[in-house]
């Protein structure tokens, strides 16, 4: 339907618009295939209202040849040095060459078909500011129809998201997608409100300044589930909006016709007729629909609904304020490296234990000279293989702080955070001066260290005189009293290893421990430290199944202390009369000894923490069989010092088996 017996009534539809409207009115349209104004149909001009008076970014194809209309809220998408104003008018051909290929069969598939399209978020590079740009769109492209159910036309609704494809929250879209056209109505109204009746967000028509609901979308009417909208006055529809601010913006929207826009605005409202009021947040934006006779006659409402949007934003904001709190209270510094720049940035914590006064963009060479050399390359290795493997960081070492001469001991945990690629964007994690810890260990240690020695000493007194008691027992014949020695002395042996063991963790943990390598027979070592063994075993079948005669470059003392460790757990954790079996053999380059009982076995959840200091597996089993949890952690370090490895396979109710090998 035209407007030629009307010439002036096509003013009404062109009113507004900011500077597209004016635009638009002031174009040569008698110079395209359109012609003038006044010529063109009615859904036509109706779609161009719209589109000239919406807050929300739309352009409009149309004819075979796709002339084009876009309103202000896209007008920015354009940039400053690109296509606008020239893309007013124009084909869309001549003037989307770029992308062509990607929008082309949108624009054809809705042409063509009447089905409608939507993308969310989608990489769309066009020419703007003297430039290809890379520009992420939300659009939905949607056929307008005339009075036949022919297709005359693309609408698009689109909105920019290229600074928010990366953002933590996007809004929630409704449903995309028109579908193609179900009802071929008579006149452009009835069509307008099908195009709506599927457009991703809610929309509703409030009719006269009564503001009667003339038409709900789906995506308007899940805003009220329940509710019957259709026909009811807004206030009796929705009595409880009556006393709040969004009744009076209606009113004036009505009165002035003035789009208003609302960003996560508060609006208590009730989901249901007869439920409770509650806080929900809305985006939307309140648009003066127009009658025939350029007249305010009702609003066009576009809402998006955000409640769990801001809900959840205020939950993170909850919980960071927390978390901020309990990092001051625990006195812990943050650091974060760009690990494109490989500059760091810090908190005033983490600049007050480097002795730093900036805390942006710091070199990572500055932050290494204030690590002590002989941690250095360890701490660089560390890094590095958290960025390889994508493991947590987490290390101790010692800093002198910009402008101290005396070092502080801290701890460094961290993350390495990657992109959908699998690139490493940056690091990111906590520091926490543990130089007292520290201070209170080395004093621990020393004093270990002290008692241990000082306890040896009596104890090789004792060794003697059990030795000239034992000599004198087996001399007068006295077997009773040879065999309390044993005993004693058995006990005696059990004392010197713990001590022995007391004093390496010491030494472990002072960085004072060392091998002294030297090359021997590994079965003959065996060999000796199971007939040792057996004088306190007898109650157990031992048995070495020797597979080899290799012999291997390391600390014999230290060796024969794990091979004695896992014999004498193996005794521990089993019951009497069972085999303890031992083997050796070669494997590759290393040499494996392994250990196995037929005791009462390990769960899996705690073969993990077997090998850490003090750690005991904790059952009614165990609560009667003595020791410290030292064995096991000293023999694993001992053999990782060797190059080595140890590890263990379990199973309840059947027995241990530990490995470890060492290189050849």
């Amino acid at each position: 339907m035209e407007l030629n017996n009307k010439p002036n009534l096509f003013e009404g539809y062109l009113k507004g618009g900011g500077e597209m409207g004016e635009l638009t009115r002031n174009f040569d349209w008698a110079g395209t295939e359109l012609g003038p104004p006044e010529t063109w149909p009615v859904n036509l001009l109706t779609s161009v209202s719209i589109l000239l008076n919406s807050r929300f970014p739309m352009f409009l194809w149309w004819g075979e040849n796709l002339i084009q209309f876009y309103n202000d809220a896209y007008r920015p998408s354009l940039g400053d040095q690109g296509k606008h104003p020239g893309a007013l008018g124009a084909k869309a051909v001549d003037y989307w060459e770029e992308i062509w290929s990607v929008i082309s069969p949108l624009i054809h598939q809705v042409m063509n078909t009447g089905e409608p399209t939507w993308s969310e978020d989608q990489l769309i590079p066009i020419y703007r500011n003297g430039k290809l740009e890379n520009v992420y769109w939300t659009f939905g492209y949607s056929s307008v129809n005339d009075e036949h159910g022919n297709v005359c036309g693309v609408m698009v609704i689109c909105n920019e998201t290229t600074e928010k494809v990366e953002a933590l929250l996007s809004l929630t879209h409704a449903k995309n997608a028109l579908e193609k056209s179900k009802r071929d109505a008579e006149n452009q109204r009835d069509r307008l409100k099908q195009f709506l009746m599927q457009a991703p967000a809610g929309i509703c028509i409030l009719e006269g300044q009564d503001l009667v609901y003339d038409f709900v979308n789906p995506g308007y009417q899940q805003f009220f589930p329940g509710r019957n909208l259709i026909g009811r006055q807004l206030l009796e529809a929705v009595p409880e909006i009556r006393d709040q601010e969004i009744h009076d913006i209606l009113n004036r929207v009505l009165a002035t016709g003035v789009t208003y826009t609302g960003e996560s605005q508060l609006i208590p409202l009730a989901y249901t007729d007869s439920g409770p009021v509650v806080d929900r947040y809305f985006n939307f934006v309140y648009q003066a629909k127009y009658g025939d006779k350029g007249e305010v006659d009702g609003i066009i409402v576009f809402a998006f609904e955000v409640t769990a949007m801001v809900e959840v934003t205020r939950d993170l904001e909850k919980a960071e304020d927390k978390l901020n709190l309990a990092i001051e209270a625990a006195m812990i510094g943050t650091w974060t490296v760009d690990l494109n720049k490989m500059t760091l940035n810090i908190s005033s914590r983490t600049a007050e234990l480097f002795g730093f006064e900036e805390r942006n963009n710091i070199s990572m060479e500055k932050v290494g000279e204030i690590i002590v050399p002989e941690d250095r390359e360890r701490i660089l290795l560390a890094r590095k293989l958290a960025l390889e493997t994508g493991s947590d960081y987490c290390e101790e070492y010692s800093i002198i702080p910009l402008g101290a001469t005396a070092p502080k001991w801290i701890r460094s945990m961290g993350k390495t955070y990657y992109d959908a690629g699998g690139n490493a964007l940056y690091m990111t994690g906590a520091i926490l001066d543990i130089s007292e810890q520290k201070l209170n260990e080395n004093r621990k240690n020393d004093f270990i260290s002290m008692v241990s020695h000082e306890m040896k000493t009596p104890l090789t007194s004792i060794s003697l005189y059990l030795q000239l008691l034992g000599t004198k027992a087996k001399v007068m014949e006295n077997p009773v009293t040879a065999s309390l020695l044993d005993k004693v002395n058995g006990q005696l042996k059990k004392m010197e290893g713990l001590i022995n063991g007391f004093l390496n963790i010491s030494r472990l943990e002072s960085n004072k421990i060392y091998l002294d390598k030297e090359r021997f027979d590994l079965d003959m070592l065996i060999s000796e430290s199971l007939a040792e063994f057996k004088l306190v075993a007898k109650d157990f079948n031992i048995d070495f199944q020797q597979s080899c005669v290799v012999s291997v470059l390391a600390d014999r003392y230290k060796i024969s202390s794990v091979l004695s460790n896992l014999l004498n757990n193996a005794m521990k954790y089993s019951p009497r009369g069972r085999k303890i079996s031992v083997k050796c053999g070669v494997y590759g380059n290393n040499v494996r000894v392994s250990v196995a009982d037929e005791g009462m076995g390990i769960k899996q959840s705690e073969i993990p923490k077997l090998f850490e200091r003090f750690y005991r597996v904790e059952t009614l089993h165990t609560t009667t069989i003595s020791g410290f949890g030292i064995g096991l952690y000293l023999s694993a370090e001992i053999v990782q010092l060797h190059g080595g490895r140890i590890w263990v396979d379990s199973e309840i109710g059947i027995g241990s088996v530990f490995h470890f090998e060492l290189p050849v």
